[in-house]
């Protein structure tokens, strides 16, 4: 497969996790760590997608201020407004297999979340 038919693949997976939040950020039985971890699945699989694209190696990771810093180590322009994508990081792992509650001064915005995969996301297919 061609790294631009792979890069189309993870674009479409995104997609996939992109359309779950859209169903599921009102629904108050779904908790915060499982909006976040779509939210970052998302955007890890977008920025895996432009790198594929790109034929720029990364190493399995997902760490998302890696993959920024590796996108602009490329001379890739990040947009700015983007970079707060980067906090979504620890619902990866840490909020996912641990199961540490969010703190009560540690706000997830749901909708913020979804608005950011969205902006990645058309980002993304612009550069594609």
């Amino acid at each position: 497969m061609e790294p631009l038919e792979r890069a189309e693949l993870l674009l479409a997976k995104a997609k996939d996790d992109e359309t779950l939040l859209e169903e599921v950020i009102s629904n108050e039985k779904v908790r915060d760590e499982i909006i976040g971890f779509h939210a970052q699945q998302a955007s890890e699989k977008l920025l895996k997608a432009l790198l594929m694209a790109k034929n720029i190696t990364y190493r399995r990771t997902h760490d998302l201020r890696e993959l920024i810093d590796l996108i602009r180590d490329n001379n890739i322009k990040f947009p700015e407004s983007l970079m707060e994508i980067r906090t979504l990081s620890p619902f990866a792992v840490e909020f996912r297999y641990d199961y540490i509650p969010l703190e009560e001064e540690e706000e997830f915005n749901r909708q913020k979340a979804l608005e950011m995969v969205q902006q990645l996301r058309k980002w993304v297919e612009n550069i594609l």
